[in-house]
């Protein structure tokens, strides 16, 4: 680890190409070394939960391969501790705060979630004694309102309203760690410790396991920093890595990479950088806002796709009938950036995303024909068979 650090300061100090390929180098050495201490196919225990957080495989989706003529890769984030690509920052952000001395023994962690944050927060606040609050729109996934509770997270419903209104979920959980003794606020959408977990960890990983070679990366953004850290590192390692965004209907990201107009307003006594919304709204959860985030502005984005629901919703049907992977929509859309971006790139090229969470906490929403339905979505009309013969994916804009 200490080895690792010296080559993200090399980094920071102006040598970050040369920095991060050591720094790859060195967890190709760790891993080659953690095999060879493997005995019987087990490996010593290691203490505490967080340990297990990262580290995730880097698998190939192979009807997408075959449609588009490229590979294309998927980090299996879903398949951390807290089954989310989010528990790489709660972590990130809870021992940062530990190390400058803002969250200490017996303390309360606060956080507006849109879910998955407030799982891996609660997953690891419960890992290490200390309590938990988050605050969330109503209108979030009860598989993911029940996740929370069950690692003894109180949780605060809101409702759905403006960034400006007083009663939205970020500055209720803001509040809350202001009237708690030993409250902090990890406010995920600024503090940059959440896109350093992927330039530290998600990135480098995923670059060492397609054995240096990543033609073209994509994926949504909620907080950023997924986009951030996985841009900032590939782009340093590979300049000509193509990265892209893949952004849900009512989101502002796609306008702003665009060149669209950003409209600065004080809230709350912050200063705050709005962005313009794309028009309709998503069923996707945690991805596509209409502001500016700290984490986002890291980002080295070449070009953005615009994704729709119907699209997330077919990919997430044909994942789990064809290539055997249960996902979420947001994991789902991500899929589709990826055959967007492949598709864009041509044959041979590589293409990697991320699944960030899986459609377990998606039962009664997503894998709900009842609830389809009333959204006006009927993926059940295709057969399993049907979807293994499609071999152009049309529906994909």
């Amino acid at each position: 680890t200490a080895n690792w650090r010296v080559c993200l300061r090399a980094a920071a100090a102006g040598a970050m190409a040369r920095a991060l390929r050591d720094y790859t180098q060195l967890r190709w050495a760790e891993a080659k070394s953690e095999k060879i201490r493997k005995v019987g196919g087990t490996s010593k225990p290691r203490e505490g939960l967080t340990v297990a957080i990262g580290n995730t495989p880097l698998i190939e989706l192979k009807s997408l391969s075959e449609v588009t003529g490229c590979r294309i890769l998927a980090k299996c984030e879903h398949l951390n501790p807290g089954g989310s690509v989010k528990d790489r920052p709660a972590l990130w952000m809870v021992e940062d705060a530990e190390k400058k001395g803002l969250l200490k023994p017996g303390g309360t962690i606060c956080e507006g979630t849109g879910g998955n944050t407030g799982v891996g927060l609660a997953m690891v606040a419960a890992s290490k004694g200390y309590a938990a609050i988050m605050a969330m729109p109503a209108s979030i996934a009860k598989e993911k309102i029940d996740a929370m509770k069950i690692f003894g997270a109180e949780v605060i419903l809101t409702p759905s309203v403006p960034f400006t209104d007083p009663r939205h979920y970020f500055h209720t959980a803001k509040r809350a760690a202001e009237e708690i003794e030993g409250g902090f606020f990890t406010n995920q959408f600024e503090n940059e410790a959440n896109f350093r977990s992927h330039l530290e960890g998600t990135a480098p990983e995923m670059w060492a396991q397609a054995g240096g070679n990543i033609d073209g990366f994509v994926c949504s953004s909620g907080t950023g920093g997924t986009i951030s850290g996985c841009s900032q590192f590939l782009k340093a390692v590979n300049p000509s890595c193509q990265i892209y965004l893949i952004d849900p209907p009512g989101s502002g990201y796609r306008s702003y990479i665009e060149g669209g107009p950003v409209d600065k307003q004080i809230v709350m006594g912050q200063p705050t950088d709005f962005i313009k919304r794309s028009e309709g709204s998503s069923i996707t959860e945690g991805i596509g806002i209409g502001r500016l985030t700290n984490n986002f502005k890291q980002a080295r984005i070449d070009g953005a796709f615009a994704g729709s629901d119907a699209e997330a919703i077919e990919m997430a049907y044909h994942l789990k009938e064809v290539d055997g992977v249960l996902v979420g929509p947001s994991a789902a859309l991500n899929a589709v950036g990826a055959v967007k971006l492949a598709r864009k790139l041509g044959p041979g090229s590589t293409v990697v995303t991320v699944l960030c969470d899986s459609g377990d906490r998606y039962k009664s929403k997503l894998f709900n024909a009842s609830w389809l339905s009333e959204k006006g979505f009927h993926p059940t009309s295709r057969t399993a068979a049907e979807r293994r013969a499609d071999k152009s994916l049309t529906w994909i804009s």
